[in-house]
């Protein structure tokens, strides 16, 4: 639109950047194509998500923790965990198999000490021993393969049973060692026992050919639940002493699924037990 004006008026800046534009122009600061340098001359970090992803990452893999990175995301990332979570995988294994080691050691001890401390019992807990060992070695002689399968899967059965239990007791701690050392106690004087009736050659190969591997495999079972449990109930003691008990729900239910699975294998032990008596047990 077309505005009069006279001619002696002062231009408004409007008309005076349209006359003269270079003034403007050489005012205005022109784009540099150097990079932006910080006061120490090194330029910064970018502040794009992909570049601080980049730089975050880059940090964690080198182990140090960026000092624009909040120490929250740095300590609960994902590499130092899965390698805190390798570490726990690779021990378990070897913690177990510890005390495995330590449960047959106590088995041992216990056999050793029955055996050596047969003649040493009190009347009515001999009397019992040797009633025992009678009924036992009568059911081998004679081949009776449907008592002799009930018979050794309920004490097996019982024993399983037993150490479970224990496991999910604080308890348990205690309890479960013990029960290891009667465990071999027991053995031990039904093995002393059993060379005093039939002589120390008789009974050697008796318990050679019918006693000796299920014996052996029935034992190995009841040690190895004996240490699964007893982790179990360490756990349970920290979580009474307020020291965590994270994990502890599955650790249970690993102790369940071990304990059927043994059992399950126990009736095989049985049948093998079985075998042994048909086979072996008519020669004596």
């Amino acid at each position: 639109m077309w505005t009069y004006r006279p001619a002696d008026s002062t231009p408004t800046p409007r008309e005076k950047k349209l006359q003269d534009p270079a003034p403007y122009s050489a005012a205005r600061p022109q784009p540099s194509s150097a990079p932006f340098q910080t006061q120490n001359g090194a330029a910064p970090h970018r502040q794009s998500a992909f570049g601080q992803e980049q730089h975050t990452t880059g940090a964690v893999q080198s182990g140090r923790r960026p000092e624009s990175m909040p120490r929250t995301v740095y300590e609960t990332s994902d590499v130092p965990t899965a390698h805190k979570a390798r570490i726990v995988t690779q021990s378990r294994p070897s913690r177990t198999l510890r005390t495995a080691c330590v449960m047959g050691c106590l088995y041992l001890a216990g056999l050793a000490a029955g055996s050596l401390c047969s003649r040493m019992l009190s009347e009515p807990l001999l009397t019992y021993a040797r009633y025992f060992a009678s009924i036992d070695l009568g059911l081998r002689t004679t081949g009776n393969a449907a008592m002799v399968f009930s018979v050794g899967f309920l004490s097996l059965f019982c024993q399983l049973s037993l150490v479970l239990i224990a496991g999910f007791c604080v308890l348990g701690i205690g309890l479960i060692p013990i029960t290891m050392v009667l465990k071999g106690a027991g053995a031990g004087i039904f093995t002393a026992l059993l060379y005093q009736q039939l002589g120390a050659a008789k009974g050697l190969v008796l318990q050679a050919l019918v006693f000796w591997l299920p014996e052996t495999l029935g034992s190995l079972f009841v040690i190895l639940l004996s240490a699964f449990a007893l982790h179990v109930s360490c756990g349970l003691l920290r979580c009474c002493l307020g020291q965590g008990g994270s994990g502890l729900g599955a650790a249970s239910r690993r102790l369940i699924h071990r304990y059927l699975t043994i059992c399950f294998v126990s009736m095989l032990v049985c049948g093998l037990s079985v075998l042994l008596t048909l086979v072996f047990g008519g020669l004596f």
